[in-house]
């Protein structure tokens, strides 16, 4: 893709860039032009496609007397992605279960990460060790990565052979709300996130909102609570969860307001806007935990922040994303509306183009919102990224739903097909997640087999009357239920006519 370069620089002067290669030297120049917001002249270049390699420089120069030259070594140039939603895609590699067999892995000098510094609002200052700088493994700020971002490049780059790049783009807590610009809200429904907005800046005066946030902004990034809070990272039983919140009942909050990362449109302009025009090969997705209270609009939010996302970067690349994972509570939360969030999720994955999803029902846990086997979440993003972005012919995605047949003789047996298989195996003696419902009630499953790609139910109270299937089809529900790749097979809902 073309290579954009951009910068700051005084007004009117001129501007060169070059960039060496194995391959040859590619060059740009450009004028720096008054930025309206501020008396620096911006600058931006845009070079041809380049062929993947390592160890490329690039120069930038000015014409200004006192105008240093840039120059910038060891540039690799391949495939970069971004890695964005809240908390279980931020979530630190160093949580991870497999953190300490992460350590041991020889080093891969062709992965590259970057973790957008995460600042809330304007002016906000903070400590970013770590962020706004690319790293590689083992550099600090690597153990405070994103793990399903990491595993990702971990699992994807000896298959393609080029350099990957990470860009961690990402906030514990986020709605997706946030990732876009405020005026994709304006229409109904999604304007709902808007008017909510509005009734809580009447909750406070300008004044107290900003003394109230920037004192729970205070504490909220202070070592101690810090300190506090890591251990519910680890994972942490229910009985230690009430310990925490009942000590903790009390501790500043931030207001949604100008300082809440929730404001409509706050994070975009805070930490992805900034990132544009900047090439990627596509993004990575896990998020919807907030936006559950909305759950019956989010394949409207999601299908709205993919398009924006789209129309900023001028480039109709893939979006994979990961389909929430079984959850009971953690903390204050609970997992009501789930269900209908993957819904839409699945909505979505087949109604937007250039999408995917991977479905993760297999690995949730039910006091902890946070899965800690990440890296296996790297790794199914991965597969789905070789399989409909790289054009690997590879079985890359969860067994789903095809149709269910009801046996004419009997009646009491339901046999269920499904897509993207090659075989299913359930390693546990018992398969889960099946309800089989009639006359509004459930009744009992007699037995649960399969045979190839399908699945057979019997049941001998179940009578001539329509009834209905579910599969994993609630807030939490275990799958074990697997295809010839390790996928889960996904939730879904079948009721009989």
């Amino acid at each position: 893709k073309p290579i954009v370069i951009w910068g700051n620089a005084p007004v009117d002067s001129h501007i060169s860039i070059c960039l060496q290669t194995p391959a040859g030297i590619a060059s740009a120049d450009t004028v720096a032009e008054l930025n309206t917001t501020s008396s620096v002249g911006k600058w931006q270049c845009t070079l041809p496609p380049q062929s993947a390699c390592e160890n490329a420089r690039l120069t930038i120069s000015c014409d200004r007397t006192g105008c240093e030259t840039i120059t910038l070594d060891q540039i690799s140039i391949g495939d970069v992605w971004l890695a964005g939603g809240q908390s279980n895609m931020e979530f630190f590699l160093r949580y991870d279960q497999d953190w300490d067999i992460v350590k041991t892995y020889e080093k891969n000098p062709k992965i590259h990460m970057y973790n957008v510094p995460q600042l809330a609002f304007p002016g906000q200052e903070r400590d970013t060790t770590g962020y706004g700088v690319w790293l590689k493994e083992g550099d600090t700020g690597f153990d405070t990565f994103s793990a399903p971002g990491y595993s990702f490049a971990r699992n994807i780059q000896h298959h393609i052979g080029v350099p990957i790049g990470i860009i961690g783009c990402n906030r514990g807590g986020s709605t997706a709300a946030t990732w876009l610009d405020e005026s994709c809200l304006e229409e109904e429904p999604l304007a709902v996130y808007l008017r909510e907005y509005e009734e809580a800046l009447q909750e406070y005066t300008p004044e107290e909102m900003k003394e109230i946030s920037l004192k729970a902004w205070a504490f909220e990034t202070s070592p101690k609570h810090m300190e506090e809070f890591m251990p519910l990272l680890y994972g942490r039983d229910r009985a230690w969860q009430e310990t925490y919140m009942e000590e903790h009942a009390n501790d500043p909050f931030i207001p949604m307001g100008p300082y809440n990362i929730n404001r409509p449109g706050g994070l975009y302009h805070q930490m992805l806007e900034p990132l544009i025009p900047f090439a990627i090969k596509g993004a990575l997705w896990y998020q919807g935990e907030t936006d559950a209270g909305h759950a019956d609009i989010y394949d409207k939010l999601m299908t709205a922040m993919i398009t924006f996302w789209r129309k900023k970067w001028d480039d109709p690349f893939p979006f994979l994303f990961v389909q929430l994972a079984p959850f009971g509570e953690w903390l204050a939360c609970d997992s009501k509306g789930y269900t209908q969030v993957r819904e839409k999720q699945e909505l979505v994955s087949k109604t937007v183009p250039q999408t995917g999803m991977v479905s993760i029902m297999d690995i949730g846990s039910y006091y902890d919102i946070h899965p800690k086997q990440k890296m296996e979440v790297g790794r199914r993003l991965a597969l789905l990224a070789r399989g409909k972005v790289y054009g690997e012919n590879i079985l890359c995605e969860s067994p789903e739903f095809l149709k269910a047949v009801r046996d004419t003789a009997s009646g009491h047996a339901i046999t269920i097909s499904l897509a993207n298989c090659g075989s299913l195996s359930c390693p546990d003696q018992d398969i889960t997640g099946f309800v089989l419902i009639q006359r509004g009630k459930e009744i009992p499953v007699d037995s649960i087999t399969i045979d190839g790609t399908q699945i057979i139910l019997k049941a001998d109270s179940l009578s001539d009357a329509p009834c209905t299937v579910q599969f994993a089809w609630a807030d939490y529900a275990t799958v074990n239920i697997y295809n010839e790749a390790g996928l889960p097979v996904k939730p879904f809902r079948w009721c009989e006519r």
